[in-house]
């Protein structure tokens, strides 16, 4: 674990500014964190977006009219999301009078628990049982000696380097893999926190019991009531603003002196940065290039120059050795991507279908795989609605394909290729709904695929030392806030990474007598160790 500097704090902060490159959960959560802990004055602190939308990889938008979509779902967890908890018990409920947004989320759903009935479908359509996670004694042998591996022997491998072929056919891994986007060529290290961290749901992840939902998507369940709450103090956004370059102080160490911009109208802007000012610096964003399609287009796939990577590739190359190494991660991305898609309908007949089909009602499911799908497609039933301005009579739902290069196995083309339609065309084969589909077809308001080229960058095998520290060495006034930083026995790829991230760098950089919520160490309880065994033997 990053070990925290901590002081009393004895200065006075209300004069001091801050600057946030990206406008995502990690620099919303850094600013909460500044305002209530540190002292900061509101309008002090600077959230500068290049998008003209807040909330970065947690999004939901779109109109009964022309759709919705979600690029894709972040499941929480309530055990394991330590310091989201604190950040959403600050921050008062949109809805609910006087109520926090932790207690809102999760009096949702305790009122609408999780159990899976249909978590795998084979190509038939037949639900799968599942209590059977499918291991043999090799690969018990090998998930044991995972778990106690040193992860510093773990740079560069991959999960297919580790498991042999029969682990990629159980049950275990279609599931394991479908509900956190693991692929065979990812880090065997990612992997390794994933088991450890979440070795609590390993007991239930034929159920996803463990999954934790928002009453709506995340942008309007988590980042509108972050916003307004910082709307309150007067936080600046600057939206529609890029963040170019940051010019640091000569020498070895590592001060921020000026961060380059260029505004909507084009121009350059020079933001100059003063001592005892900060900078926090969201270093790959793992929705960098995203493109949305529609019923009739398919997604394009852009993968060209992400931002916010070619920015940290930019700052890396001035203090090499220091600011990590962006280039495992973004060089590679069609090992990275993957297509999701929306649908929306007018009525409820193709949720009437699935629930009757899967025997769960919407958002009661979680993931459905077609685990024989070419695609590997899987799908999420949300609660309805999903977005507050879907009204009684217009539905939705949530999918994607992990292998999207692959030709589909009734519509023979690539996922990369398809339309809206055609992904639905697919997807209503699958479930075996043929006589229902032009009703279907009939009652689609539009189906959004999004090709996202970098969803998956922060799963891809890299030496530790590739990503950096939150609080780099010699740094006096950066940090990195992201899911590309290291921060240890933690897993990336969640909301609780970029807000841990996000509170390490406040406390760190201010010295602050205050400290961030420790990792819960499941992984060591001998109930949770005992049921995992147990599991990982049921037949």
């Amino acid at each position: 674990m990053q070990k925290l500097n901590l002081k009393i704090m004895s200065t006075d902060n209300s004069n001091k500014h801050a600057y946030f490159v990206g406008g995502g959960l990690a620099s919303l959560a850094g600013a909460v964190y500044l305002v209530e802990d540190a002292g900061f004055k509101g309008e002090n602190i600077h959230i500068i977006e290049a998008l003209p939308i807040l909330g970065g990889s947690n999004d939901g938008s779109g109109s009964k009219e022309k759709g919705f979509i979600c690029r894709g779902g972040r499941m929480l967890n309530e055990e394991t999301y330590e310091n989201f908890w604190d950040l959403t018990s600050r921050i008062p409920s949109l809805e609910v009078p006087n109520i926090s947004v932790k207690d809102e989320i999760l009096a949702f759903d305790h009122a609408n628990p999780t159990h899976a009935n249909a978590r795998l479908i084979d190509k038939d359509g037949t639900k799968l049982p599942v209590t059977d996670m499918g291991f043999n004694t090799g690969d018990r042998m090998k998930m044991v000696k995972l778990f106690f591996a040193d992860e510093n022997d773990l740079d560069n491998v991959t999960i297919r380097d580790w498991f042999d072929d029969h682990f990629f056919t159980t049950n275990f891994w279609y599931m394991w893999q479908t509900t956190f986007a693991w692929q065979e060529w990812s880090s065997i290290f990612e992997f390794q926190r994933y088991m450890m961290r979440m070795l609590l749901e390993f007991s239930r992840i034929e159920t996803l019991e463990g999954v934790t939902r928002t009453p709506y998507n995340q942008y309007e369940s988590v980042i509108l009531p972050l916003k307004k709450f910082l709307d309150k103090y007067n936080v600046d956004f600057s939206l529609r603003k890029t963040v170019t370059d940051l010019h640091f102080k000569e020498g070895d160490g590592i001060t921020v002196t000026e961060v380059e911009c260029v505004n909507a109208e084009g121009n350059t802007e020079i933001i100059k940065v003063n001592e005892g000012d900060l900078v926090f610096f969201t270093n790959g964003c793992i929705t960098d290039n995203s493109n949305n399609g529609d019923y009739k287009t398919p997604a394009k796939y852009l993968p060209g120059n992400p931002p916010s990577f070619a920015l940290w590739r930019k700052i890396a190359d001035k203090k090499p050795g220091k600011l990590g190494n962006p280039d495992p991660f973004l060089t590679k991305p069609d090992e990275t991507k993957w297509y999701s898609f929306t649908p929306t309908f007018k009525g409820h007949k193709m949720l009437q279908l699935i629930e009757e089909y899967s025997g769960n009602k919407p958002g009661s499911g979680a993931l459905m795989t077609f685990k024989d799908s070419s695609w590997r497609m899987s799908i999420v039933v949300a609660a309805q609605p999903h977005f507050k301005a879907q009204g009684d009579d217009t539905t939705i739902l949530w999918g994607y394909g992990l292998y999207p290069d692959k030709i589909g196995d009734f519509v023979k083309k690539p996922m990369i290729d398809c339309t809206g339609e055609e992904i639905l065309t697919e997807f209503i084969h699958h479930l075996h709904f043929e006589k229902h589909e032009q009703e279907i077809k009939d009652s689609v308001i539009n189906v959004i695929p999004c090709m996202m080229p970098y969803i998956d960058a922060l799963f891809q095998p890299r030496a530790k030392s590739d990503r950096p520290a939150v609080v780099p060495e010699g740094s006096t006034n950066l940090a990195m806030i992201s899911q590309f930083v290291e921060i240890a026995e933690d897993m990336v790829f969640t909301e609780e990474y970029s807000v841990r991230a996000a509170r390490t760098a406040v406390y760190t950089l201010l010295h602050l007598y205050k400290k961030v919520t420790p990792v819960t160490e499941y992984w060591k309880r001998p109930d949770v160790l005992a049921k995992a065994i147990h599991t990982s033997y049921r037949g």
